[in-house]
């Protein structure tokens, strides 16, 4: 681990002064949040609800590039989706301090998704409808998905093992059968998106997850855009299936609700374990480039290990031995 990291000056001092240098002023109450990426506050506010600091990773987006997010939200925002845009000052949302870029925006209060629960399914699949529809211009400087790249970069990360000690690395007697089951899903995802990758890409939020979405007033909003993409529709609902015997009746309430909005196009149900093994790859490799955080290593203390290996090397097996059970 390093002396220094990202976020080394992110103390207490600098987030006040960061929230206060738009002119709020705070209670001193500050309320780390669950971000592990970027770093979240709940700031307490003066006569005032407390607000939301986000302070993004150095060196993980351009400035154009978190200006185009913010300014995608402030749009969906103004069009009436529920998402949580960031607050302007000065004209701006995209605010500086000490070499730090951060936003401020308002605090939700709710409960995520229910797993399993087909209206509240149906509902996410109208509002990924509703957020598609309306994001109808790609993004200029947001990445364009390409998992075979993906999988390629994460996986040759992984095994380089570079900035880890031996005992975090890929054991080296594990390094034969893990490329060749990259190898495998790698083949397999090449096949399913020549096959059926669609004629053009559309802006997505692209991390649509359970923990990124809350119900609040019997409304779900969309929070955390930082990996907004120009991508796949499927990419924004398949995170909600918890069925892997059945995912179909899961899968048509989602898509019932998008067509509301958007027809939905069913052959990109055989690009879901695209997307699935990608992220299974990528997050190992997640792991491994965010080590030299100090916050890492307390929240994933059990990365690393060989238990931890042969477990990974057991959930990309699965990738490919349930290759095809989500669009059946």
């Amino acid at each position: 681990m390093t002396a220094t990291h990202s976020f080394s000056t992110l103390v207490p001092d600098t987030i006040l002064d960061a929230v206060e240098s738009t002119g709020l002023w705070s209670d001193s109450r500050i309320y780390p949040l669950n971000s592990y990426e970027n770093r979240v506050y709940q700031i307490g506010i003066e006569d005032s609800t407390p607000l939301i600091a986000k302070f993004y990773r150095p060196e993980r987006w351009t400035e154009a590039q978190i200006r185009e997010e913010h300014q995608a939200l402030l749009r969906l925002k103004a069009a009436g989706v529920p998402v949580v845009a960031p607050m302007v000052f000065n004209g701006d949302s995209v605010l500086r301090h000490k070499n730090m870029i951060f936003c401020v925006s308002p605090r939700l209060v709710g409960q995520h998704p229910e797993a399993d629960n087909l209206d509240q399914l149906y509902q996410l699949g109208e509002l990924i409808g509703q957020l598609h529809h309306t994001m109808s211009v790609p993004f200029v400087e947001r990445i364009n998905v390409s998992p075979l790249t993906h999988i390629e970069t994460a996986a040759n990360q992984i095994l380089m093992g570079n900035g880890l000690t031996k005992k975090h690395q890929l054991p080296e007697k594990l390094k034969p059968v893990y490329k060749q089951q990259i190898a495998k899903l790698r083949d397999m995802s090449q096949t399913a998106i020549g096959t059926y990758w669609p004629a053009s890409l559309r802006p997505i939020h692209g991390d649509s997850h359970r923990s990124n979405l809350m119900l609040h007033n019997d409304q779900f909003h969309l929070l955390d855009f930082d990996d907004c993409q120009n991508g796949v529709a499927v990419q924004d609902l398949w995170l909600h299936i918890t069925q892997t015997e059945n995912p179909r009746q899961q899968l048509s309430e989602m898509i019932e609700g998008y067509e509301t909005y958007l027809p939905f196009d069913i052959r990109e149900l055989n690009l879901i374990d695209v997307f699935k093994s990608t992220r299974v790859i990528s997050y190992a490799a997640w792991l491994q480039s965010r080590w030299d955080d100090p916050a890492f290593n307390k929240a994933f203390a059990w990365f690393g290990s060989e238990e931890y290996w042969v477990n990974h090397l057991n959930e990309l097996k699965n990738c490919e031995l349930e290759w095809g059970e989500m669009s059946k």
